[in-house]
């Protein structure tokens, strides 16, 4: 699927607005910008539980050795939540950019597969660049991540791959209290009427 006139967003935007089918087609701006009001709230969100989970001031050394932490003044509280969030919001914008540029590239403006493997990737390489400044570390994140995210894209936001199937399983959301009688049923009885009563 392309894009109308020349693979541009915002005319194939409008056209699917028009059949109603413009479910989460946004521009890149939109996207970056919820892209780091997202990473930036799960950074801080990190940085809270990390500081819940570490809530003494002592550092545990390797060999059983314990120190003096760091002091938990305000300057702490900044560098333990706003690590996270940089970091957290740069692999979100990272992996918005690299999404839309492929989009843009490629002229398609829908949910691609492949577009989300190759900008989980990208995601992955900035992410483990920023823990571990390490690339083969950072490589085999960028392989992992993209994987990740381009069969969460390929299976769509159910994570059943047989949805028929699965609501076959569930029981009805609504039982009748009366007994009644499918058609199937009473042709059935009405061609062998020795079990009519059963």
């Amino acid at each position: 699927m392309t894009g109308s006139a020349g693979g541009t967003f915002w005319p194939y935007r409008d056209a699917q607005y028009s059949l109603g089918k413009d479910n989460g087609l946004m521009s890149f701006p939109t996207k970056a910008y919820y892209a780091a009001l997202q990473g930036g709230a799960a950074g801080v969100a990190y940085g809270a539980l990390q500081m819940a989970y570490y809530p003494d001031k002592l550092a545990f050394g390797h060999k059983g050795t314990v120190t003096s932490g760091p002091s938990r003044g305000f300057q702490y509280v900044m560098s333990t939540t706003i690590r996270p969030a940089v970091t957290f919001s740069a692999v979100a914008l990272t992996y918005a950019a690299a999404e839309s540029f492929l989009e843009e590239v490629k002229g398609s403006h829908h949910k691609d597969p492949w577009n989300s493997a190759f900008a989980g990737a990208a995601a992955g390489m900035v992410l483990g660049g920023f823990l571990t400044r390490r690339f083969d570390v950072a490589s085999m994140t960028a392989l992992g991540t993209g994987l990740v995210m381009g069969m969460v894209d390929f299976n769509g936001p159910s994570a059943v791959c047989d949805p028929v199937t699965e609501k076959a399983r569930h029981f009805p959301a609504k039982v009748a209290t009366k007994f009644e009688e499918t058609e199937e049923l009473k042709q059935l009885k009405e061609k062998y009427p020795e079990f009519k009563y059963n």
